[in-house]
């Protein structure tokens, strides 16, 4: 006999059930049965705590690679003391000026390797928790809650760099394999998970054309080599099939030609000397980067998309279902058929607010969110309304006392007629055009205040009074409308916030300015051409006024916002290499290194773009990325690395990260622009009903003094597609149900004929 989920009360269990089942809907998780068991539930709640303590221990081991010092430095003297990175960081013969490093303190090896210890204790018991919780009470229902093979492979990791820090205390190597074990954490993210498996069936469908673009490349290689293989004419000092002179060399020039904007350095020699060869290098361009190249890279773009709407369109199906069984599941509970009450639906928020992984609500949030989808005001909610609260739920809502405490500490004056004027005034445009007036008189100082320091003349008695008595006026403002409004109230608009920090560090610059006049205090002085940007910010606050600003301010929002798996997947392969190549090319890339001689790398003196530590390969890898393949840097990795091959690395980057991630990522912010330009386009003035019911609930509040405020903390665009897919589904089940009935109706009505024969007969 299987117990209770939480004892021996049905209501309470399925209250339970219910909001586990809505959780997993909300997280993109679908369940179809759920082991009755108190200790089941009590686990899940461990293991989404856990969740959430993994994912910070991710953030610090990833701040951990940062600070801590390179495998490749000086690891076995002052294994728990700090040393400065100039001192520990040293190679032989060489001056230290040459060697740039990023500047970041190093955490000793002994101290990182006992964090590192600690973030494993908590990686390694989050993983654990999760096969406990599969084990014990999914799998005996033949359920997949949490996959094993992600558990196992993630204890693989564990038990990797574990062994890795052994090896590491005991032998001091200079190379550490522990970059395989951190991307590997990364890559258990849900996020990178589900992008991984859509990259995968992605590249399948441009296999082919991929395989055309190489096989072009190689035809063009064959006969570029038979061309100019036997050449020795020269130019400028150089071979005239400089880079062409053997089948590897010429396929490796041909393939940067046709993948960068690097095409006129490499065919330059040779076309200098033969003008003919023009024909040949235009149609290898034509073919390879302008038509092959674009056709990979825009089905690939095309591939993504489609994917990604199939597996959107089932994921909001699923999402959809979860609700519905979540709502069957909490009417059941009640007693009810197809509605559920106030006094449900407060238990039912209580024990959602339970799970770790939910924003606890309370019982006056609870009430705001279910007047909010009760749209029909019958007090209950019925399933559509239900289906609701996915969006209402990204809210966040609290109330505030409107007045200020003048109202209750002096009514006499609050109530007096130049108060109730002065009030007016403050709660009209009026204040806010003076104050504007105010920020153009103040811009026009700061303009006038960088060119008499652009041009070293000193300042005016009267500017520098003025800078004075603008920081006054801003804190005037702050107190005249704290005696108007509550400091709640006030604080809850982030546009007050932004002018309540900006006005005090205006005044802080300003006394500090005056303080460096009259006291001679240079270093103090020094900054203060920073500390007046300051009040460029309350220039700059109104230009959130217009509504080009406004769109704007909304997209890239979005963008972040919606493209978060996506940059999480770019980060992590960014991540990936940037250890790696630490690993693999630290102390390598200095100015006085004999290696890199005649090398493009020397030429340019490109020395901080090095591999020194892991921000300074992270800067690398992003000019590799924005600037799709430099082959400055493998042919620098090529002649300094003993390791035969290691320059293969940034053609690996090149083909996993930017020709399909960071492609990806593009075609994703376009597509998510043109879609906001479009919804903001179409969009009317037409109040939802959503906002129909936020404002009834405002005037609610207002009798009792409060102002009722709600701020967006998630993502509403999963439940446009909710909404969209719910209403779908019930048109699809009217249209069955009709369907069903229309050969019913049609026998009736031929029952009914016959009868009539019957009785005229």
């Amino acid at each position: 006999m299987k117990a209770h989920l939480l004892g021996h009360n049905p209501r309470r269990e399925g209250i339970a059930k219910a909001a586990w089942q809505l959780e997993d809907a909300i997280n993109d998780r679908l369940v179809k049965t759920y082991p009755s068991n108190l200790q089941a539930r009590d686990l899940h709640f461990q293991v989404s705590q856990a969740e959430q303590e993994y994912r910070t221990a991710l953030l610090l081991m990833i701040l951990l690679t940062m600070f801590e010092t390179p495998s490749w430095c000086n690891t076995k003297d002052n294994f728990f003391t700090y040393v400065d990175p100039s001192v520990r960081c040293t190679i032989n013969k060489v001056d230290d000026q040459y060697i740039l490093l990023s500047d970041l303190p190093y955490i000793p090896p002994g101290w990182a390797i006992a964090i590192e210890l600690m973030l494993l204790i908590v990686i390694g018991r989050k993983l654990l928790l999760e096969r406990k919780l599969q084990i014990h009470f999914f799998k005996p229902l033949c359920v997949e809650y949490n996959s094993l093979e992600v558990s196992r492979f993630g204890m693989i990791m564990v038990g990797l760099e574990l062994l890795d820090c052994i090896m590491f205390v005991i032998f001091r190597p200079n190379f550490r394999i522990v970059f395989l074990a951190r991307t590997g954490y990364l890559s258990l993210l849900p996020a990178v998970r589900n992008l991984c498996n859509c990259i995968t069936k992605v590249i399948e469908r441009i296999t082919f054309i991929a395989a055309i673009l190489v096989g072009t490349i190689v035809f063009f290689t064959w006969v570029t080599v038979t061309i100019f293989e036997p050449l020795e004419d020269q130019v400028f000092g150089d071979n005239v099939n400089k880079g062409l002179d053997s089948f590897r060399s010429t396929f490796y020039t041909l393939f940067v030609s046709g993948s960068t904007e690097d095409f006129v350095d490499c065919f330059l020699p040779s076309y200098t000397k033969y003008r003919v060869s023009g024909a040949l290098w235009l149609l290898f361009l034509l073919i390879v980067q302008v038509l092959l190249l674009n056709l990979v890279l825009d089905t690939l773009v095309s591939a993504y998309k489609r994917y990604c709407e199939d597996t959107n369109g089932d994921s909001t199906l699923e999402k959809v279902e979860g609700i519905v069984q979540a709502f069957k599941t909490l009417t059941k509970a009640a007693g009810t058929d197809d509605e559920v009450c106030m006094e449900t639906f407060h238990e039912f928020t209580r024990e959602l607010g339970q799970s770790p992984c939910m924003r606890p609500i309370d019982d006056k949030t609870a009430q705001i969110i279910f007047q909010t989808v009760d749209q029909d005001k019958g007090g209950t909610v019925n399933e559509g309304e239900f289906c609701d609260i996915c969006g209402v739920i990204e809210y966040d809502f609290w109330t505030t006392p409107t007045n200020s405490p003048v109202e209750t500490v002096f009514p006499w004056l609050w109530n007096s007629a130049i108060f109730q004027k002065f009030r007016d005034w403050v709660k009209n445009e009026q204040f806010a055009k003076f104050m504007n007036y105010v920020l153009i008189v103040n811009l026009v100082l700061v303009i006038v205040e960088s060119a008499y320091d652009m041009y070293k003349k000193p300042e005016t008695p009267l500017m520098e009074n003025l800078e004075l008595c603008f920081s006054c006026v801003y804190v005037m403002e702050v107190g005249l409308q704290l005696c108007v409004y509550d400091f709640r109230y006030y604080w809850s608009d982030r546009s007050n916030q932004f002018d309540f920090a900006t006005t005090w560090l205006l005044l802080a610059s300003s006394v500090l300015d005056d303080l460096a006049s009259t006291n001679g205090m240079g270093n103090i002085k020094r900054y203060m051409n920073i500390l007046r940007l300051f009040r460029l910010l309350r220039v700059l606050k109104q230009l959130k006024k217009l509504k080009e600003v406004q769109f704007m301010v909304k997209t890239i929002s979005s963008l972040v916002t919606r493209s978060k798996d996506i940059l999480t997947l770019l980060g992590v392969v960014t991540f990936f290499f940037s250890s790696l190549s630490v690993q693999l090319w630290g102390g390598l890339l200095y100015e006085t290194n004999p290696l890199l001689d005649e090398t493009e790398y020397k030429e340019k003196r490109m020395y901080v773009l090095n591999f020194n530590d892991f921000l300074m390969s992270f800067g690398v890898w992003v000019v590799m990325l924005l600037c799709e393949y430099v082959p400055i840097f493998p042919e620098a990795i090529a002649n300094a690395s003993s390791i035969p091959g290691s320059w293969l690395v940034f053609v690996g980057f090149y083909l996993m990260g930017v020709s399909i991630v960071f492609e990806l990522v593009k075609a994703f912010t376009i597509e998510v622009f043109l879609d906001l330009k479009k919804k903001n386009q179409g969009k009317g003035d037409e109040e939802t009903e959503f906002s129909k019911s936020i404002q009834l609930i405002r005037d609610q509040v207002e009798e009792d003094g409060l102002t009722l405020h709600c701020r967006i903390v998630g993502d509403l665009t999963s439940h446009e597609k909710i909404t969209t897919a719910y209403k779908e589904k019930k048109e699809a089940e009217g249209k069955m149900e009709a369907e069903e009935e229309k050969p019913k109706e049609e026998e009736e009505q031929e029952e009914e004929s016959d009868d009539e024969g019957s009785d005229f007969d």
